[in-house]
């Protein structure tokens, strides 16, 4: 069964701050999450480089969203846990198009590797994304 991206957000993606920074979502499913951003002035630093910033949005939105659409549909809530994202190389301009792929999942967790790079050209970010997976518990009165 195809699930659409759609289905997973609960703010509506023009309102995500994903839709803020520029994330194009790709695809997301079976273990794999892809996306991308065309850089711009709004994304780069004081040395005139893409931030690390947003590097890491890029890996954690993926991550999640990749953990969501498998694990949304049976009633299970994904939820950041960690992100170790390292900047390895420079990018000023063009895209930056990024592929996250689990690397292993739980009952409890999923992680996931991420690479950031510009079309062809070797990364210049590199992720390591842990993902929680729960249940939602009913809301109790107090």
């Amino acid at each position: 069964m195809k699930i659409r991206l759609e289905d997973s957000f609960v703010v509506p993606f023009e309102r995500s701050f994903d839709a803020h920074y520029g994330l194009e979502y790709l695809s997301a499913g079976e273990g794999e999450a892809r996306g991308r951003v065309v850089v711009s002035a709004a994304h780069l630093g004081a040395s005139g480089t893409v931030q690390s910033g947003v590097y890491a949005a890029i890996a954690e939105s993926l991550a999640s969203t990749g953990t969501a659409v498998e694990v949304v549909p049976g009633g299970l809530v994904p939820s950041g846990l960690s992100n170790a994202t390292y900047v390895v190389g420079d990018a000023r301009d063009g895209v930056l198009e990024a592929v996250a792929r689990c690397r292993s999942r739980s009952a409890l967790e999923w992680i996931w590797d991420v690479e950031i790079a510009p079309p062809g050209e070797a990364p210049t970010a590199l992720a390591t994304v842990a993902i929680a997976v729960r249940t939602v518990r009913p809301k109790t009165e107090v």
